[in-house]
């Protein structure tokens, strides 16, 4: 009897004892009785602690501006599994992700597989299937026994690399730099999305003999002036325009663009740099009172939403929804955001991994700041932020109360969805597991 989508992610989840179990052997091996180690002409891997899903998404929309058909498999999803799989810009579609599912039932037999890895082969799966000329690759955690890593990539991509799954990855900036690092190949390139990165970084390219692409050597600048290494020259692009994505994102992407030798136009960096967008990356909307979500769930992340945050609504009152899982560094992530947060929202979302909002309001209250509830359901925080914001409206008229909704990729979508926001190409369907961020 066939399974729905839905059937099939409730029975992966359970398949295997661990939602993330290290190694390649397994998914390795099911991986060539399908055939799919090769899922596209051209294959890029993109790895590194933030920053990977912007990159992904503009390395997909130079893909689309050359006419070239596109896979892009990212991790965790908002609000639907079919998130994850996307080709040519559109989500898969249930019935397709329930054949790849089958097929690797079938070709497993007494092999045990995560949830994690069956994500990974049937992305895989049907961009083989549809034959892409460019598959675009999201490393969801680590890098070197990630499941994505049994895949051999034209190009390998790095982003900034920080701490956080610490008791997978290891306990320092150097130990998480090694394990990133094991996506790289020798001779095949590797585009270092950020100035500074681990010496592990460097000391694994060279031990490989992996040619190396450094922001602010090879390629790099700002919104102003920015640059490249093509094959045949130092390309210099002048007066790009903002974007809603981060800027180490689109340079990394393009410069990994160029070392496929894939040219595209002045014109194409320029829409691209202005049209991609994705959900909860800084998404700024406006209804009575102006609406920010954000799925910064760690350290890093966080201190780049407080700077940014800052330069956007600086003097604005600011009622921050927030919720964060028990194994991130949530002190830190408070510690940062209280320069710009003036009264706090925390609901439960749900899942076990989710830390228990009283022990926030607990860490909130040592940290010296009172102005916090905390709730049952995020959509009775998110209508407290709400209310709060619009009375504060309504006395002080030169002024517009921001609700920042930021932590994990639960909240923000259960967010988006009391606010009547939709998620692009998505309709309310299932969230399931969101383990590998």
């Amino acid at each position: 009897m066939s399974r729905s989508l839905s059937e099939w992610l409730a029975y992966i989840e359970v398949l295997h004892d661990r939602a993330w179990d290290p190694g390649l052997e397994r998914v390795g091996e099911v991986g060539k009785r399908l055939n799919v180690l090769h899922p596209g002409r051209q294959t890029i891997l993109v790895a590194g602690t933030n920053g990977k899903g912007s990159t992904c998404e503009y390395i997909e929309c130079l893909g689309l501006k050359q006419g070239m058909t596109t896979g892009k498999s990212t991790s965790p999803h908002l609000r639907l599994f079919n998130e994850r799989i996307v080709i040519n810009g559109v989500p898969a579609r249930d019935e397709e992700i329930c054949d790849a599912f089958t097929a690797i039932e079938a070709a497993r037999r007494e092999i045990s597989l995560s949830y994690f890895e069956f994500s990974t082969l049937a992305a895989l799966f049907l961009f083989q299937r549809h034959k892409v000329e460019l598959a675009i690759l999201e490393v969801g955690l680590g890098g070197r026994l990630d499941a994505m890593n049994i895949v051999n990539p034209d190009v390998s991509v790095i982003m900034k690399i920080a701490l956080d799954h610490q008791s997978w990855l290891g306990d320092s900036i150097e130990q998480i730099g090694k394990e990133k690092a094991g996506i790289m190949r020798t001779g095949i390139p590797c585009v270092l999305g950020e100035a500074y990165m681990p010496q592990s970084v460097i000391d694994n390219a060279e031990k490989l003999n992996t040619p190396l692409f450094r922001c602010g050597d090879a390629f790099g600048g700002s919104e102003e002036s920015a640059y490249f290494a093509t094959a045949e020259e130092t390309l210099h692009v002048q007066n790009l325009p903002k974007g809603q994505l981060p800027l180490p994102s689109f340079l990394a992407a393009v410069q990994a663009f160029y070392c496929l030798n894939q040219q595209p136009s002045g014109d194409d960096l320029f829409d691209v740099r202005k049209q991609a967008a994705l959900p909860g990356r800084f998404q700024v909307e406006r209804q009575t009172s102006t609406l920010v979500f954000d799925v910064a769930h760690n350290p890093d992340a966080v201190n780049r939403l407080t700077k940014k945050f800052q330069e956007t609504f600086r003097h604005r009152r600011c009622h921050a929804v927030f919720a964060v899982y028990k194994d991130k560094d949530y002190r830190a992530m408070i510690k940062s955001m209280m320069s710009v947060v003036d009264v706090w929202y925390l609901p439960e979302i749900g899942e076990a991994r989710a830390l228990e909002p009283s022990l926030i309001r607990d860490t909130l209250g040592e940290l010296g700041e009172s102005d916090v509830g905390t709730y049952g359901k995020v959509s009775l925080a998110c209508a407290e932020a709400s209310k709060s914001a619009l009375a504060n409206n309504a006395t002080e008229h030169d002024k517009n109360d921001v609700i920042l909704v930021f932590g994990t990729f639960p909240l923000v979508a259960e967010a988006l969805t009391f606010f009547g926001i939709p998620i692009k190409g998505n309709n309310e369907h299932d969230r399931s597991l969101a383990f590998g961020n």
